[in-house]
């Protein structure tokens, strides 16, 4: 009982100090404004009037809104990243508003974690709503971004969704070490761009690093974090041959 306890007060410190997905992007790879979702073109919202847009989403959302407490401001961009993830339709996903340090955090719930089996685990994502200074919110992203970002979680939990109880403390403890984190981010947005969403999560990159206004410190840290840009493009170019 008193490991039990000790894995529990562990896993709420880590999720304390658990901060999202983000990456950034080389300039001169950079040619276009902002890439339509590639490669269904069933998705290519930005080729649809608003009344072709409103019923792919809300077909979208029959199949894989089933669960989810989703915002409506951010429906269509999570409705369009979770298309992506199958294996999520029947997983109760919580999306909440609150401020937070970073534009997105998600994890598992405590309860469903050392409670439920892998397969029925319930997770939330918390949006920050903070208007503070050096920090980029979800509403200032643009909308291909928008959805490269919430994929990257998206794929979080599609690992945790692999792993044991112990597998997920195994994740969480290397958010204690800088290299050990910037690992597993990193193979977490190899598994996005493998998803098929590679473009999105460019374009959340470029935006991040290039376009937003957050802090430089809050850039290092993509840059040292995640993959960088020309390693994006160069797993696209991988996935081409």
């Amino acid at each position: 009982m008193s490991i039990k306890l000790t894995f529990l007060f562990f896993i709420i410190y880590c999720f304390s100090n658990y901060s999202v997905a983000q990456k950034n992007l080389c300039s001169s790879e950079h040619n276009h404004t902002l890439h339509t979702p590639n490669p269904v073109s069933y998705y290519s919202l930005f080729a649809m009037d608003s009344l072709e847009e409103s019923r792919t989403i809300d077909s979208l959302e029959k199949i894989y809104g089933q669960h989810k407490n989703i915002p409506q401001k951010y429906r269509s961009a999570i409705l369009i990243a979770l298309s992506y993830y199958p294996e999520l339709i029947d997983t109760p996903i919580d999306f909440k508003e609150c401020e937070i340090s970073t534009t997105l955090n998600a994890r598992p719930t405590i309860a469903s974690l050392c409670f439920k089996s892998r397969k029925k685990r319930s997770y939330t994502v918390r949006i920050n709503n903070s208007q503070k200074k050096g920090m980029i919110t979800i509403d200032e992203v643009p909308f291909n971004a928008r959805i490269g970002i919430f994929a990257h979680e998206f794929s979080h939990f599609i690992d945790y969704q692999n792993r044991t109880f112990g597998g997920v403390l195994e994740r969480l403890w290397a958010y204690t070490s800088d290299k050990a984190k910037a690992k597993y981010e990193r193979e977490i947005d190899s598994m996005t761009v493998a998803r098929g969403l590679k473009w999105q999560l460019y374009d959340w990159s470029y935006y991040a690093i290039n376009l937003s206004d957050a802090s430089e410190s809050y850039k290092e840290f993509k840059r040292n974090t995640y993959l960088r840009p020309s390693e994006i493009i160069e797993q696209i170019r991988e996935l081409k041959n």
